[in-house]
């Protein structure tokens, strides 16, 4: 049976206390097919897409035809939503450099490990041919640097999406069609990561990571070289685990031998799991469970399958149209600034300062039933938006940082106040 899985790592400890991959594959696909059935249609298609994709378009992939216009170095435009809930997971810009130098050396193929391959493999070992790097224009055509830092009243995400949703405490992806959105954020139960497959919902779309394996700079354990994010980018790029997420199942790429299951630690020496093949699983292989240190390789099955979502009707083309490196950007312009408040106002907030809540009371002749309420930070950056329904209006601001903020009545010169949160 074909499995149009997306990958959530997880660690789980055991009497060694050595943290190990798992995958979670079925409860997220099942999590996301059962809110759309129809789903499994579009994994269908891009995976016919790939099947039947003539010799031709595969030859024009690696260069030699020009017609399919798939150059040999992608390069993928990444913006990174960093979601923090206190300081130590505002991870640093010299972190998310780390991350980005990891997936380019493994993906070209410049790893200094990669000598590890065995001599068995290393006629199969590649150039990936992909490069990431940070946008430099974001969707509304302004400058960016290609990193969002956002502040989240959510301690932990699980894989449920809520990390890529603003309403709800995470941040909304970029087009899908010109952006890879990575979203670095703090997880729940030991879950290194996940990633979308493509064919999926547009506005989830790109990869989760926990900051705890994010990036090579003051990681620890198992996973401290950047590669879950290889392995999860993998994904995204439509790469199935070596496995073929089966008991010797396939993972549609000719090259890759059949193993019985998922390898984990750090291996050595041939391991024959499956039918006698020529030496046995590749557990070195990016898309197995091994340890960072341990894998190494992608194969030039892997290469095509990849790089063939960027052919004309692939479900990745639109990327190599992405205006998101190009050119500089228009200047971003400067902040609104909250009004100041004005004698007589008659909006009033308590408790002042506030911890959890704080209840605005408008006065009757100020006409605020239906209208938004709105609070703002000293930069005036909009925190939180509320209707008013009552002459009472309770407004939830738990999830603000401690300081000083400013709540405005939609379209009222006097509807402002100020209060401290706590």
């Amino acid at each position: 049976m074909r499995r149009f899985l997306l990958c959530l790592l997880s660690t789980v400890i055991v009497v060694s206390v050595h943290a190990q991959r798992e995958c979670h594959q079925q409860d997220y696909q099942q999590q996301l097919l059962s809110a759309n059935p129809l789903l499994a249609r579009e994994f269908e298609k891009v995976e016919a897409f790939t099947r039947n994709l003539p010799l031709t378009a595969i030859s024009g992939i690696n260069g030699s035809d020009p017609a399919y216009n798939v150059p040999q170095l992608i390069k993928i435009p990444v913006v990174i939503h960093v979601l923090y809930n206190n300081a130590s997971q505002n991870i640093s810009d010299a972190q998310i450099m780390s991350q980005l130098d990891a997936l380019n050396n493994d993906f070209r193929g410049r790893n200094t490990d990669r000598s590890k391959t065995p001599a068995y493999f290393a006629d199969l070992s590649t150039d990936a041919g992909f490069q990431f790097e940070l946008a430099k224009i974001d969707p509304q055509g302004y400058a960016t640097t290609g990193i969002i830092r956002k502040y989240t009243g959510i301690q932990n995400f699980s894989y449920d999406d809520r990390v890529k949703n603003s309403a709800i405490g995470g941040d909304d992806a970029w087009d899908a069609d010109s952006y890879l959105n990575i979203w670095v954020c703090n997880t729940v139960g030991g879950i290194l990561g996940y990633a979308s497959a493509p064919g999926g919902p547009k506005e989830k779309d790109g990869v989760v990571l926990s900051a705890g394996v994010f990036g090579t700079i003051g990681i620890g354990g198992p996973f401290n070289k950047g590669r879950t994010a290889v392995h999860e980018v993998g994904h995204w790029l439509n790469l199935r685990h070596i496995w073929g997420d089966g008991y010797c199942g396939d993972d549609k790429v000719e090259d890759t031998p059949p193993q019985r299951s998922a390898n984990r630690g750090c291996p050595t020496g041939e391991k024959f799991t499956c039918t006698p093949t020529a030496h046995g699983d590749m557990y070195m292989n990016y898309m197995d469970f091994v340890d960072d240190a341990c894998m190494v390789m992608f194969t030039g099955g892997q290469k095509e399958r990849m790089r063939s979502l960027f052919a004309p009707g692939g479900a990745r083309h639109a990327l190599l149209s992405s205006k998101a490196m190009s050119g500089e950007g228009m200047p971003k312009p400067a902040p609104v600034q909250p009004e100041a408040p004005v004698a007589e106002v008659k909006l009033l907030l308590f408790p002042n300062p506030a911890v959890s809540s704080i209840t605005l009371q408008s006065g009757e002749d100020m006409n605020c039933l239906g209208k938004a309420v709105q609070v703002y930070n000293h930069l005036g950056q909009i925190m939180t938006t509320t209707i008013i329904k009552s002459f009472n209006q309770q407004i939830n601001v738990s999830s603000l940082r401690s300081g000083i903020y400013y709540v405005k009545v939609e379209g009222s010169a006097r509807g402002m106040a100020k209060f401290v949160k706590q």
